[in-house]
C-alpha cells in the first residue's frame, strides 16, 4: 500500500471543516421553509398562531323570549324558548345561583329581546337540553337584569364589534374554555353601554347594546 503525502504546515494550521462541508452543505443550503428541528421545537403549531383569541369569535345574536318558567326540579334553573331566527326557538337553561335576582318573570319577561350567545356546544343541565346562553348585567351584590339590545333590532341581528371584525366559530371548541377567557373584560360602563375591552356591543345601523338600568357591573 503507498503512504498517504505529509500535511503541509498550512494543512496542519487550516480550521476543521465547517458543519456545512461535512453535511454536504445541508446547513448552509436549509431554507426558512425547511426549519431545522430545533426551530420546529420552538415555533407554535399554526392553529396556535392563527387562532383569534377574541370576541369576533363568539356568535352573539339578538333573540325574543318566547316563554320562560322554573325547572321542576332545580329552583335556580329557569328555562326559556327563544326565537333567534332561526325555523325553530331554541331552548335555553340559565342558572341563577349566586344572585339576588328579582323573580324570574322581572328577570326574563316572555317578549323581552335579549343578547344570546349562540355558538356553544348544546349542554344538558337537569336533564334539559341548552342550547345558547342569555347574557345578563350583574353587580357584586347579585342584582341581574337582560343585557338589551338597541330599539328596533330583530331576532336573529348579529351583535357584533367594530375594533373586532371577522366571522364566529360554527361551534366553539368544547374543551377550550373560550367564553371564560373573554368574559373578564365584558363590562357595562358609567353610562350603562356594553362593551368588549372598551370596544362597545353593537347592532349595525341599529345602535347599541345597553344594561336598562345598572351602571359598572359585569356581563355574564
Amino acid at each position: 500500500t503507498s503512504l498517504s503525502p505529509p500535511l503541509s504546515a498550512k494543512a496542519l494550521l487550516a480550521p476543521p471543516p465547517s458543519e456545512a462541508s461535512q453535511c454536504g452543505g445541508e446547513a448552509a443550503t436549509r431554507s426558512p421553509e425547511e426549519p431545522g428541528e430545533r426551530q420546529n421545537a420552538l415555533t407554535p403549531a399554526p392553529w396556535r398562531r392563527s387562532a383569534r383569541l377574541d370576541v369576533s369569535r363568539l356568535d352573539l345574536r339578538v333573540g325574543r323570549v318566547l316563554s320562560t318558567r322554573r325547572h321542576p326540579l332545580a329552583a335556580a334553573l329557569t328555562l326559556q324558548e327563544v326565537d333567534i331566527g332561526e325555523d325553530v326557538p331554541r331552548p335555553v337553561a340559565s342558572w341563577d345561583g349566586g344572585l339576588r335576582p328579582p323573580p324570574v318573570d322581572k328577570v326574563c319577561l316572555q317578549g323581552d329581546l335579549a343578547v344570546l350567545l349562540c355558538n356553544l356546544k348544546a349542554s344538558k343541565k337537569r336533564g334539559v337540553v341548552s342550547r345558547a346562553r342569555i347574557l345578563r348585567c350583574c353587580t357584586s351584590e347579585g342584582v341581574a337584569e337582560l343585557l338589551a339590545p338597541p330599539p328596533g333590532a330583530s331576532p336573529g341581528d348579529r351583535v357584533t364589534f367594530l375594533d373586532y371584525p371577522g366571522e364566529p366559530d360554527k361551534e366553539l371548541p368544547s374543551k377550550q374554555t373560550l367564553w371564560d377567557v373573554l368574559q373578564p373584560d365584558m363590562r357595562v360602563d358609567s353610562r350603562g353601554v356594553a362593551n368588549y375591552k372598551g370596544c362597545r356591543f353593537q347592532v349595525k345601523g341599529k345602535g347599541l347594546c345597553r344594561a336598562p338600568s345598572l351602571t359598572s357591573c359585569t356581563i355574564r
